[in-house]
This record gives structure tokens, sequence and C-alpha cells, in this order.
């Protein structure tokens, strides 16, 4: 187990600190854009998420709006949260029952859905929500570590054959579905999300990157480290490099593409 890795676990007091925040959006080669990405930071608190909308048209764009809008919110009228995971789920709920009875223009209902991944920090303390296949990633030094899962058809099929209730024949059979979300907001009765229960002690200089599936379907981990860790002293600046790399010279077949990075830093006394 790493140092970072320990740290998920490990209670420690560290100084007072300040947050930076830098975010990026782009529409790739799609014809919407159905992100929708929102960065916060007030005094000891900040907030970052990142809503990647399923649905076509329009439809997909309302519903990450709804899901972030929602969450968002109720972040705001919250001053001081005593629990912050049970507020996440709390919230996450809420948000899948705003995008489940969504209307559009015509009163119609959208019949859409977004993924989510956000992150609360107080003082030192980092707690995140991920419902879908966004990505959440810790970046520390020369590490990367991400910290959830991808709630696709995979990790139905991978639990059943680490409990031996398929082949790898039948496996293999099934892999073609293997992407679809079996978890995402505006299902109407979501269940399945990764909330972690004890917070993430963050140390001086760590970043907290929010994704949509357009950054790690482009990127591999060590690319996205690189960039990150070259434009470390301006998320800002490193969030538009990991869009603009993620792009590419493609003219056709990237995804929309959003990021959100949270940076720690300890203040000096």
């Amino acid at each position: 187990m790493t140092e970072m890795e320990k740290d998920v676990v490990t209670l420690k007091i560290y100084p007072k600190e300040r947050i930076e925040v830098g975010t990026s959006s782009i529409i790739g080669t799609r014809d919407n854009q159905e992100d929708t990405i929102f960065g916060y930071v007030c005094q000891e608190r900040a907030i970052g998420m990142v809503c990647d909308g399923m649905g076509g048209l329009a439809k997909g764009e309302l519903a990450s709006k709804a899901a972030a809008e929602s969450l968002a919110d109720a972040w705001f009228e919250s001053k001081e949260i005593e629990d912050i995971p049970d507020f996440l789920k709390r919230q996450a709920i809420k948000a899948d029952e705003k995008v489940f009875f969504q209307e559009d223009e015509n009163g119609e209902r959208i019949r859409a859905g977004t993924t989510m991944v956000a992150a609360i920090v107080e003082k030192d303390e980092l707690y995140w929500l991920s419902v879908g296949d966004s990505k959440i990633y810790i970046i520390r030094g020369e590490e990367i570590i991400s910290v959830c899962r991808e709630h696709n058809y995979r990790l139905t099929l991978d639990q059943r054959l680490e409990q031996g209730q398929l082949t790898q024949e039948e496996y293999a059979a099934e892999e073609y579905r293997a992407e679809a979300l079996i978890s995402y907001l505006g299902m109407g009765n979501v269940s399945l999300m990764d909330v972690n229960a004890q917070p993430f002690r963050m140390r001086d200089g760590d970043i907290v990157l929010l994704s949509s599936d357009g950054l790690y379907k482009s990127l591999t981990e060590n690319e996205i480290l690189h960039l990150v860790t070259e434009y470390q002293e301006n998320v800002q600046h490193a969030a538009e490099a990991l869009t603009a790399a993620a792009m590419g010279d493609k003219t056709s077949g990237q995804d929309n593409t959003s990021v959100v990075l949270l940076r720690y830093k300890e203040k000096k006394e």
C-alpha cells in the first residue's frame, strides 16, 4: 500500500489550506455539449463536479445541468455539513429524482440521464461521490490513482466471474455490452454509487481531478499525470492542457471532454 492509499483510511491533522480550481470543457466532434461542470471555492470550503449527460439532442444537457444544479444548490444552502458522506448520498438520490422527472420546454419528460463525479473539500478533508463511469483521480507528486469504479456492465461481469457464476467463455460472449451503464442519475431508483466514508487527508500540492469519460478514453493515466504535473502550479492551465491533448488533431470520434481540478495548498504560517 502506498502512502497516498494509506491516507484514505488514516486520520491526520494538517495546517489550514487554500484550494485552487481549474476547469475546462470541449465539445469534441459531437454535435452537442452534454457535459456540465462546476467548481467553486469559498474560504476553506470547495466543491467541484463533472456531469456527463446522456440522451442525445439537448436532453443530455438538460439532465447534466439539472443534476449539477441540484447538488450545487444543496451545498450552497448548507453552511455546515455534519456528515458529508451522508449528505452526498442523499443529494445523489435527490438529483436522480430531479433528472428522472425533468421536463423539456414542451412539458414532456426528457427521459435522459447523466453520470456525476463530485468532490467536496472541507479544510484538509476530501470526500467524493461517483455515479456512472466518469472518473475521480488523486494526484500526489508522481503518483496518480483512480478512487472510483466504472458503474457499467463490466463491473457486473467481473463480480460474477470472481464469484464463479460465469465461465471465461460466457464472460467473453457478454463483453460486447461491457460499457453499458448500470448506474446513473435519472434512473429513478439509483442505489449504486461510490462515496468514501472516511475523509481523505490532503497534503500540500495534492490535486483532485474529476473528468468525463472523454478524457480517460483518449489519454492514459501516465499521459494525464504528465500533463497535470507539468502545469501543476496553474491548475487552470493544466485543465486546458488536458482537454487540448484529449482533442489532439482528431477530426472525428472525440467525445465531449470535461475536467475540474482542485489543488490543495497548505497555508504557510
